[in-house]
């Protein structure tokens, strides 16, 4: 196992947030790195987003009705299918954020909401 150093400042707040959530430094830590790992993988996939929306008319021309995944810009692999695509891309990439998208003829589907509610708002 290895041993992570941590500023003594920064262990001390940890310290502090797991006495408050009746918890343990350890799990505090995991958490904290799984959550920043989330983060880059988010951004990640953002930035593969933005490509994509940039490239749209020219990956709609190759790859209209296809899912496609793109990593560092570029489609890496397509299909009909996307669970066959998905399990590709997880067998080369592993955890490695990589971008899957149908290849539709409008480059952003308007997003529908049911059933969203505030909290404190009444039924």
């Amino acid at each position: 196992m290895s041993t992570l150093v941590v500023d003594p400042n920064l262990y001390e707040r940890v310290e502090k947030v797991a006495l408050e959530q009746n918890s343990n430094v350890n799990d505090i830590l995991a958490e904290a790195i799984r959550y920043y790992l989330w983060e880059l993988d988010r951004r990640k996939i953002s930035e593969e987003s933005k490509v994509y929306r940039q490239r749209h008319t020219e990956l709609k021309a190759q790859y209209l009705g296809h899912y496609i995944a793109m990593y560092n810009g570029q489609v890496v692999d397509q299909d009909t299918d996307f669970q066959i695509l998905y399990r590709r891309v997880r067998q080369r990439f592993q955890h490695t954020p990589v971008m899957m998208t149908l290849v539709e003829e409008v480059v952003d589907r308007p997003l529908a909401r049911r059933g969203f509610r505030m909290r404190g708002d009444s039924p």
